[in-house]
């Protein structure tokens, strides 16, 4: 229940503790007199809760503007209590909002005065008081835990939406994480090699057309939520063959061991990756050649991509060895590089 809805459910229950003190009043054995003015300072009552007390409780601040409240609220309902003392039945709504506006160990106080008055009104009427002191000590004392238990269950709330808020601003965050990462490994990645073939000549026309046919379906995948596309309708050897394939430099890609069938979002890592190492590749490594091996072993399935070229030197990773790294710890993989004899980008993920 959020806190407008918990808001709603207290204003109904004062709402109908006083519709129920105002009918005990009008049916009571007083004089006409008596009942009039004890149901028109129970309303006052009420529209001091609406005017004032409401804005305190929806602001859900506990401070001293709590005891100003308490204090108007008094001073219509102990005359009212005086013309009638069926008006003390108002006291079921008009308590727990003492605990709404005021601190637990400061409501104390006003709740004691509030549940004390009909007694002492009763008392100074020369009447005997229709509830024992030792039953309004009771009350008194089921008030306060009464009261303690709404203050826990508020705190809990705000706690509860604190964290849900917490939640969506960090959900929020890992998907534009997500779609930024989608983005650099497909349409980025993508456009750079239509720029890089068409400055090449004439003959790259047909291998930029290809390139850019597939950054569309990649477009349309991601917009879509579905896997990439190179894997839609093929399997992910065939994917990759086809991904090495279409490099703009002598390559090879080959299949270590027995294939076993793998989750989709592993498969999906596996193609990223082979995506932004064949991308840093063509555009940084100066590189003549490059292979790429896949292995199925018992335990795990590995994907290498080894160039040479100039391998990594001393530069900082980039985005696209961070995003390789943030992929790969959701399905549990790790990621190495090594730069003998060129460069190696090398991938395993467990079974």
């Amino acid at each position: 229940m959020d806190k407008h809805q918990s808001l709603i459910t207290w204003y109904v229950l004062f709402a109908i503790t006083q519709a129920t003190a105002l009918v005990l009043i009008l049916i009571d054995n007083n004089t006409l007199a008596d009942r009039v003015l004890a149901a028109g300072l129970l309303c006052l009552n009420g529209l001091w809760f609406l005017f004032y007390g409401r804005k305190l409780v929806r602001r859900g601040k506990d401070d001293w503007q709590g005891f100003v409240y308490a204090a108007g609220s008094l001073a219509t309902f102990a005359p009212a209590v005086w013309f009638s003392g069926s008006a003390t039945f108002a006291l079921f709504g008009l308590v727990p909002q003492l605990y709404m506006v005021l601190p637990v160990a400061w409501a104390f106080f006003p709740m004691a005065v509030f549940v004390f008055t009909p007694q002492i009104l009763t008392w100074a009427a020369g009447a005997v008081p229709a509830l024992p002191w030792p039953g309004a000590l009771l009350i008194i004392g089921f008030s306060q835990a009464f009261g303690w238990a709404i203050s826990r269950i508020a705190q809990q709330n705000e706690q509860r939406g604190e964290l849900l808020q917490r939640i969506e601003a960090l959900t929020l965050e890992a998907e534009r994480a997500r779609w930024a990462a989608e983005i650099h490994d497909t349409l980025a990645q993508g456009y750079t090699s239509i720029i890089t073939l068409l400055q090449g000549a004439e003959p790259n026309v047909s291998l930029a057309l290809q390139t850019a046919r597939e950054n569309l379906r990649e477009a349309r995948a991601l917009v879509a939520s579905n896997a990439p596309s190179p894997l839609d309708g093929s399997s992910l050897e065939d994917a990759l063959r086809r991904l090495v394939s279409g490099v703009s430099l002598p390559s090879s890609f080959r299949v270590i061991g027995n294939a076993v069938p793998l989750a989709t979002s592993v498969e999906v890592v596996l193609l990223r990756t082979a995506q932004e190492a064949l991308h840093n590749v063509a555009r940084h490594s100066g590189a003549s050649r490059v292979d790429v091996v896949m292995r199925f072993d018992s335990d795990d399935v590995s994907l290498e991509v080894r160039d040479d070229g100039r391998g990594f030197g001393d530069a900082p990773e980039g985005f696209g060895l961070r995003g390789m790294r943030a992929r790969l710890e959701q399905v549990g993989g790790t990621l190495s590089l090594s730069s003998d004899e060129g460069a190696s980008v090398l991938v395993e993920v467990p079974l």
